[in-house]
């Protein structure tokens, strides 16, 4: 079975909006599966990490579950600094 990770998704763009419009605009956020596939995971754990506070999760405008880019990247950092130790 062959399968892609579907594009980052990236909810709104700021275009001439005020600043406290701007808040939470321009986030790159991943799907679940996106960051399974990154750590080599399924989803269900990722949804796990989720769960247990280990990885932020926001919900888009259908309730489907992301994740900000920046935290999946600390999360790799730290994971990585952990196994080399």
């Amino acid at each position: 079975m062959n399968l892609m990770a579907p594009p980052l998704v990236c909810i709104r763009t700021a275009v001439n909006c005020p600043e406290s419009a701007t808040d939470n605009v321009d986030e790159d956020l991943m799907t679940r599966r996106q960051v399974a596939s990154l750590f080599g995971v399924t989803s269900a754990s990722v949804a796990t990490w989720a769960r247990r506070g280990r990885l932020p999760e926001v919900r888009n405008e259908d309730g489907r579950p992301r994740y900000r880019r920046a935290d999946v990247e600390a999360l790799v950092r730290s994971s990585v600094r952990r196994r080399t130790r």
